[in-house]
């Protein structure tokens, strides 16, 4: 009998997948993290992606790690289509080496030929276990694939006071914007590879199956009243949390000051070793022409609303060469890099670049 086999897994092995990604936290960039998603795994997977693959790693009939890849319609070139994503990446210490990625990779990229023509795959930076299976001369066995461009997430940090001075006034959204909502969320998504396409009918049950309102989006007007700007402000923390082991020598300026900072004005006090962070994400976001100006308010809006103790950061982001990242222009921030990782299974456009990539963060 083969001692390492690579098998579907389910929900009944939902508590050994969430114990493996505790033992198996993230060393990059300085920092030893881990994304908690307890107490239900494949909440994520749920909401989104419209379908999904779960295969485990067995070592002796012992899960010692899994993967997942998910489908969901995108846009590619301005058209409508299935793409992938890698997932879940997660091996115990004492099982690498048993050419696990591998296997899974060839059997999840085989099914996905089938399906997809495009995919994609978010590694930190730094990650030199899954830099160094995935970041190297393509395997004869895979669709041709390499970094299309970088994930730069703004963690901008709640700690002076900052308020919106721009010419937009921010509010929360109601039932009676989603016709707005959806028209900006289209027009921004409709420019950007891996954008999503929305209906009032499709936004309204996104809202329920994530188990949000209206009134977690916010709208930027102008002066007639005319919304110019929405984004989402999302705390995850039901399915997923920021769980930091270990900062770097790299961190400890950062700290110190943070710390130093927490006794002169109110800020939520910075977690011990282990203990969770708590984040607000912003996502599903547009601005009218991509006014950079609206992005920041909409920021400084929600910055100065959530100055209360709660939260440590609200993360923001988008790929590099994006000029809306620079919305988080005054804000003390830190800048968290990934490489989006692009494969390229189109024989009709083999050389085809991606173009301003939009990666959903609260999917990761």
């Amino acid at each position: 009998m083969n001692r390492y086999q690579v098998l579907p897994v389910d929900e009944r092995y939902n508590d050994t997948m969430i114990d493996i990604v505790r033992n198996s936290p993230i060393h990059a960039g300085g920092m030893t993290l881990y994304f908690d998603k307890s107490p239900d795994l494949f909440r994520t997977s749920e909401l989104a992606y419209s379908g999904c693959r779960h295969l485990g790693f067995f070592a002796d009939n012992e899960l010692k790690g899994f993967a997942s890849l998910g489908y969901r319609e995108a846009i590619i070139n301005g058209l409508l289509q299935t793409i992938f994503t890698f997932y879940n990446f997660y091996i115990l210490p004492e099982a690498r080496g048993m050419h696990f990625p591998e296997k899974a990779a060839r059997i999840f990229l085989q099914e996905a030929s089938e399906k997809a023509k495009y995919g994609y795959y978010i590694t930190m930076k730094g990650n030199r276990n899954v830099e160094s299976f995935v970041i190297r001369q393509n395997h004869p066995w895979s669709p041709p694939y390499g970094i299309a461009d970088e994930l730069v997430v703004k963690s901008i940090i709640f700690s002076f006071p900052f308020k919106n001075t721009t010419k937009y006034k921010v509010r929360n959204a109601t039932a009676n914007d989603i016709p707005e909502i959806v028209r900006l969320l289209n027009g921004e998504q409709g420019q950007r590879d891996f954008g999503k396409r929305t209906s009032e009918e499709e936004f309204e049950h996104s809202l329920e199956k994530r188990s949000l309102s209206p009134a977690n989006y916010y709208v930027a007007e102008n002066s007639k009243g005319n919304i110019k700007g929405v984004c989402l402000a999302w705390d995850c923390s039901s399915f997923r949390r920021t769980i930091v082991e270990r900062f770097s020598y790299k961190f400890y300026p950062l700290l110190y000051t943070y710390r130093l900072l927490a006794h002169i004005i109110p800020m939520a006090p910075f977690p011990l070793a282990g203990e969770r962070f708590n984040e607000l994400t912003i996502t599903d976001y547009a601005a009218e022409d991509r006014d950079i100006n609206v992005m920041h308010a909409l920021l400084a809006e929600i910055y100065y609303r959530n100055l209360n103790r709660k939260y440590h950061f609200m993360n923001f982001a988008s790929c590099r060469n994006d000029d809306l990242l620079k919305a988080a222009k005054g804000f003390l921030h830190l800048d968290i890099i990934s490489n989006i990782i692009v494969f390229n299974n189109n024989s009709e456009q083999p050389d085809y670049t991606i173009r301003l990539p939009y990666i959903d963060i609260a999917g990761l």
